[in-house]
């Protein structure tokens, strides 16, 4: 691992967005951040039929853990096994997901409620690998919404040597219906509840997600817990790490050109056209938000490249040469 303790600085595993290309832009930010793959349930793994894109797959972005998504201890420890061979630092389980998908696989928040059964996973996986195992919940769901019972959760798991809870700073709410996306909103954040876990518990290490979308926030949680998880507010400014990364681990300010001129040498030397170009692009749609020319900008990013004859030749002018950053408007000049 690129050092000794990545917890300081985390991203949260997300759908849809945490996934080979996004880790690798992320990690020409910040050589500090842990970052996770996309969350991966054990079928997937197991009986894994696509050989266009293989979530398994990492390009030197380490230090990075692989998020797994199950409730049977034997395929859990199978895809253990198959994880470590990948050359990850890391198995994190997924016991916060409140997606109706999760639910009727049994994985993900519903896992709460059965703390022994996580325990056992925890205990096979164990056995089929040297990688460390983490878990991410909530604090609570529906009706089990007490420090008390999450303190009995974190006891019962830990026992089987799980040193790293992601504490997501909100209950999850299943039986009412609410959609995921309702779900990081609608549930009342509570960070002090996350404090008063990290005091109960010195020798384990806690990382607070949910709602961190300032730095200088990020740095004030830091006085009560082992570190901070950031999760759409990377999606929105990924360069929100570097700027975390001056204040809690001395580095100095990234060059946005630079960074984008790497990427863009990341995306010539892996593309090809069975591909779709947007799958590199789209994470960077992102930084035209608000810049003169986004909304056409980030059209292509996330779409309109993929109808290109020469999508890369499209790409690099759009990054580099397009007229509508010039006349003084330099690439990261607001509208104003």
């Amino acid at each position: 691992m690129l050092n000794k303790n990545p917890y300081n600085l985390c991203v949260a595993p997300m759908m849809g967005h945490t996934d080979i290309h996004f880790r690798y832009f992320l990690r020409l930010i910040s050589k500090h951040a842990m970052l996770y793959s996309e969350m991966v349930a054990v079928n997937a793994i197991l009986h894994n039929k696509t050989s266009r894109y293989n979530k398994l797959e990492h390009n030197r972005d380490n230090p990075v853990g692989f998020q797994l998504g199950g409730d049977d201890p034997r395929k859990l420890s199978e895809c253990a096994k198959i994880i470590e061979s990948y050359g990850y630092d890391e198995i994190n389980l997924n016991i916060g997901c409140p997606s109706k998908r999760a639910q009727s696989g049994n994985f993900g928040a519903c896992l709460f409620s059965q703390p022994e059964i996580v325990a056992k996973c925890v205990e096979e996986i164990s056995k089929n690998t040297v990688l460390p195992i983490t878990i991410k919940t909530r604090l609570g769901i529906d009706n089990l919404n007490d420090i008390k019972y999450l303190k009995d959760f974190i006891n019962i798991v830990s026992s089987q040597g799980v040193e790293v809870f992601h504490l997501h700073a909100r209950i999850a709410l299943l039986k009412k219906g609410i959609n995921p996306k309702h779900n990081r909103s609608i549930p009342e954040i509570n960070y002090e509840r996350v404090y008063k876990v990290k005091r109960a518990y010195p020798d384990i290490k806690i990382i607070l997600n949910g709602e961190i979308n300032d730095p200088n926030i990020a740095v004030k949680h830091l006085q009560y817990v082992d570190g901070v998880m950031l999760g759409r507010a990377v999606c929105n400014n990924p360069f929100i790490l570097n700027e975390i990364d001056i204040l809690i681990n001395s580095e100095q300010q990234k060059n946005r050109n630079e960074i984008l001129e790497k990427y863009f040498s990341y995306i010539n030397a892996n593309y090809c056209k069975d591909m779709k170009i947007t799958d590199f692009t789209k994470h960077l749609a992102c930084l035209f938000k608000g810049y003169i020319g986004s909304k056409h900008t980030r059209a292509y990013m996330c779409h309109e490249l993929n109808y290109e004859k020469e999508p890369l030749k499209k790409l690099e002018k759009l990054l580099f040469e397009e007229d509508l950053w010039k006349d003084g408007q330099g690439l990261y000049s607001k509208v104003v």
